[in-house]
């Protein structure tokens, strides 16, 4: 007769941000935990670089002393949640001792080259949070999507902008930027 072993069903283990500080990740590559996974991000390519660059240096030039610019660094946004979006406007603030939390955040602006799907998939993280709102630049079909309004882990809001096109942010209502490039 022939032994049976038990039936042991998979285990997946969704990691808090302090597992993901413990894992030991190659310091060459870059990661970003998301709902408790971890994603290796893709290398910066030429254009990826330039307008994140670009972008960086208008947002500086318009908001500086009003809010800080945070380039491609963590946001923690819970327990399971550590992305690091290109460009984030924040609250202006002593961030040594802990990264910004989604209160801190005015704006998230995402550059997706190569990575439209994912950045895409992001937004359930922000709108969670409570992002109140994120620019996603798609250079492909030369737009910036606009979305606002967090509700659950979706934006009620989408605006398709054309680069050239001046777009405030809410926060800044004053302040519209034109992402043309």
């Amino acid at each position: 007769m022939a032994v049976r072993e038990p039936q042991t069903p998979s285990r997946r283990y969704k990691l808090t941000v302090e597992d993901f500080y413990r894992l030991n990740l190659p310091p060459d590559k870059r990661y970003e935990l998301i709902e408790g996974v971890v994603y290796e991000m893709p290398a910066i390519g030429p254009l990826h670089a330039t307008l994140v660059r670009k972008f960086q240096d208008a947002l500086y030039e318009n908001f500086r002393g009003r809010a800080l610019v945070s380039t491609q660094n963590p946001l923690r946004l819970g327990q399971h949640s550590m992305p690091q979006p290109d460009l984030a406007l924040i609250r202006v603030a002593d961030y040594r001792h802990e990264h910004p939390q989604a209160q801190d955040v005015y704006l998230v602006l995402e550059v997706a080259v190569t990575t439209l799907e994912d950045d895409r998939k992001k937004l359930a993280v922000y709108a969670k949070a409570g992002i109140p709102e994120v620019w996603i630049v798609n250079p492909e079909a030369y737009r910036v999507e606009v979305y606002r309004q967090p509700k659950g882990s979706r934006y009620l809001s989408r605006l398709d902008h054309d680069p050239a096109e001046p777009v405030a942010p809410l926060a800044f209502p004053d302040t519209p930027l034109a992402l043309s490039w």
